[in-house]
């Protein structure tokens, strides 16, 4: 019987995404034995303190990618978000499952409270650890209090119930993979209410909502198995959303939100640059060939810089040089 060890984080979320995968590859593979090896982040550990504070998406990968190199597991599973934007020597991205649901998500603590961003209440408390998220909510509601909220998905809905928060942002793909929510607008998680946020309105995180599977590029074995769960329509998206972050050369500490979607016309990728204040939000969208995505994402975060987002960064990298 074959068997593959599969890295992954200790989180529920996580522990569920590769629980997904493990399960896919079992259905493919019916002889498979897959086994999940738990590997601590320096991400996961860090919970004091705020993302963008802490350093880049690295935090969430790098002790998997080093066990990945290692030989001691065989494949990891990430959240995409959370990757950086260049892979190291070595590793491959062999697949990108089905995309789950891209969208942001708004959990008030009762329904009394409103039922978008719109209908909160002046000075609404609201939990973030994005500054994607901080930019666009502070660009459309500059009253609200926005407060930092690190930790797992039940920790941070633990602390809205407490009345830390009266709402949360959260990705809508974590709360339906976890079985918390199943996209009905309105429904509820205990006493909190769950409403999606139009991309409109809040654009998403690069890569939301999509899983990336890691290999070892020499590893022909795992890729063999592996890329029978690799989506196309996921994978242009992933590269085209990836290509314009590597562009700006975007992370934790940049305001930078993209989404692709397929449609009649080819691959379409809106993007956006925010200023940390969130008083000037810069947007750009383009349609190209789903089989070039990458070359569409830099198209589109060149369009980004001439429309004011290179003022934006150097602008944000200042103050982040001014903080050292």
């Amino acid at each position: 019987m074959a068997r593959v060890l599969l890295g992954t984080r200790g989180s529920a979320l996580a522990r569920v995404q590769s629980e997904w995968v493990a399960r896919a590859l079992r259905t493919a593979v019916p002889d498979l034995e897959v086994e999940l090896r738990i590997i601590s982040t320096t991400g996961d550990r860090v919970l004091d303190v705020a993302l963008s504070a802490v350093g880049d998406k690295g935090l969430f990968v790098k002790e998997l990618e080093q066990a990945l190199l290692a030989g001691e597991v065989d494949l990891c599973v990430h959240s995409a978000k959370d990757m950086p934007t260049v892979t190291p020597d070595g590793l491959v991205l062999a697949a990108f499952p089905v995309r789950a649901d891209p969208r942001d998500a708004l959990v008030v603590r009762d329904a009394a409270i409103g039922a978008d961003l719109k209908t909160l209440p002046a000075g609404a408390r609201v939990g973030t650890s994005s500054l994607r998220r901080t930019s666009q909510l502070r660009h459309h509601r500059p009253d609200l209090q926005l407060s930092d909220v690190r930790g797992n998905v039940d920790t941070r809905l633990r602390k809205l119930a407490s009345g830390q928060y009266d709402a949360l942002i959260l990705a809508a793909a974590g709360l339906r993979r976890l079985g918390l929510w199943d996209g009905t607008p309105g429904a509820q998680i205990g006493d909190a209410v769950v409403y999606p946020l139009d991309p409109e309105v809040m654009l998403p995180a690069v890569a939301q909502g999509i899983l990336a599977i890691e290999i070892r590029a020499d590893d022909a074995t795992t890729r063999s198995l592996v890329v029978t769960l690799d989506d196309p329509v996921a994978r242009s998206a992933a590269l085209a959303e990836r290509a314009l972050l590597r562009r700006l050369e975007g992370g934790c500490q940049i305001p930078v939100a993209a989404h692709a979607v397929v449609t009649d016309a080819g691959l379409h990728l809106r993007g956006m640059i925010g200023s940390l204040d969130g008083s000037t939000l810069v947007f750009a969208e383009q349609t190209g060939d789903p089989a070039q995505p990458e070359a569409l994402g830099v198209a589109v975060a060149e369009l980004l810089l001439a429309r004011g987002g290179e003022a934006i960064l150097k602008t944000i990298r200042h103050q982040l040089e001014a903080r050292r």
